[in-house]
């Protein structure tokens, strides 16, 4: 098994945190890095956009204004084995959803957007709130009687009327993973019919090795804040080469002559530069790809394969404990997530705060964690033995309701 814990700002032993899937641990890097922002903001000013040194490991310089696409070539393509040219940079995923929804082309003659009743609220939501202001009507899919996505009954909803086809890589609810061979049968369906497919790879991204060709996806996106351990600010996108995409919702950063300030906008000659807004927010770039640079250095395979041991060494302690398992259990359709039944989950969570282990819940109903790089089999251990400890004593239940200066667990 692997163990990365030498390069994140791992928390003093005895806590043990294994919320990677909200926010990946801080790379000790970082500091450096944003020291450099600051010396080349101090030092550089508004020249910095055009020149500061390579502080990424690009092999040249750089400039504030390249770095969208300069560091999406260098480290997220090889995350999506994307070719370079085809990705960028962007401030979250929210705003790569609306771009891509005022794009034209794909609705021209068509007014559906298929979507599962389970998808994240940045695809979910986005869709019934463009049903309006365009004609736009989202088909949502149920999840089977398991929780799980109804590959078949998505497939069915795809038809002649269908502009996009959303669908998550890895669920964020269940940790679910949708194996690439169904991921490219449902992008010929979608193709069949005219459609696009968007991959929503959030869950995915530096925890499973992706293959943007080998599924199919037309448009690829997610964020560097998770296991990526980038932090917020650094989500991306990926365009499948020769898609020609032009989004109403696009900035003087994607215009084709942003200093020529002309009375109208021009789309950017390069198809993923169209994706950029307004002026780029700088200081988040600096710290996006440490953590990636040090998964690509171990290798996604390698880190597949260490959450999936991790994975199934906590599979086996909560079968020891006759807890049930609300995550696939099955290695191809098992992403580093883990969810269990746990009844007052809310109260659990805070409980095990107390003993220094940090999960989180969802409902009231479920328990998640995920035992990532930095992360021991003896870690996962003692999640387990303070969770036996809390369910035989009740003593979640006896807590007092704390105030967490915030609603996120």
């Amino acid at each position: 098994m692997l163990d990365l814990s030498a390069h994140f700002a791992v928390p003093p032993s005895p806590a043990v945190e294994l919320r990677a899937f909200t926010h990946g641990l801080m790379p000790r890097t970082v500091p450096d890095l944003m020291a450099g922002f600051c010396a080349d903001w101090a030092e550089r000013g508004v020249d910095a956009w055009n020149r500061v040194p390579d502080r990424w490991g690009l092999g040249r310089e750089t400039g504030w204004w390249a770095l969208p696409t300069d560091l999406a070539d260098a480290y997220v393509a090889p995350l999506l084995s994307a070719p370079v040219g085809t990705c960028i940079l962007q401030p979250n995923v929210f705003t790569t959803v609306q771009a891509l929804l005022s794009c034209d082309g794909p609705f021209d003659g068509r007014d559906e957007v298929v979507l599962t009743a389970n998808a994240f609220p940045s695809v979910r939501h986005s869709a019934q709130r463009w049903d309006g202001l365009r004609d736009l009507r989202p088909v949502e899919v149920p999840a089977g009687p398991d929780g799980f996505l109804d590959l078949d009954a998505i497939a069915d909803a795809i038809t002649d009327r269908t502009a996009w086809v959303f669908v998550s890589h890895v669920g964020f609810a269940t940790g679910e993973v949708i194996p690439n061979e169904a991921l490219r049968a449902l992008a010929e369906v979608a193709h069949r019919h005219g459609a696009l497919l968007a991959v929503d790879g959030y869950h995915a991204t530096a925890s499973y090795p992706v293959g943007v060709d080998a599924i199919g996806a037309d448009v690829y996106l997610g964020g560097l804040l998770k296991e990526a351990c980038g932090s917020s600010g650094n989500a991306y996108l990926y365009v499948r080469p020769g898609l020609d995409l032009r989004p109403r919702l696009s900035g003087w950063f994607g215009d084709a002559d942003p200093f020529g300030f002309r009375p109208s906008p021009a789309d950017h000659p390069e198809v993923r530069r169209r994706f950029l807004g307004g002026t780029t927010a700088v200081a988040s770039m600096y710290h996006a790809v440490e953590g990636v640079r040090v998964l690509l250095d171990a290798g996604l395979e390698a880190v597949r394969a260490d959450t999936l041991a991790k994975g199934d060494h906590a599979l086996r302690r909560a079968d020891a404990l006759g807890l049930t398992v609300r995550s696939p259990r099955e290695d191809a359709r098992r992403g580093a997530m883990i969810v269990l039944e746990v009844a007052e989950a809310d109260a659990m969570v805070r409980w095990l705060k107390t003993q220094d282990v940090y999960v989180d819940a969802r409902r009231g109903e479920v328990v998640r964690f995920a035992p990532f790089v930095w992360n021991t089999p003896a870690e996962v251990d003692r999640l387990f033995d303070a969770l036996g400890e809390g369910l035989a004593s009740g003593a979640h239940r006896a807590l007092a309701l704390a105030d967490e200066g915030g609603p996120v667990t």
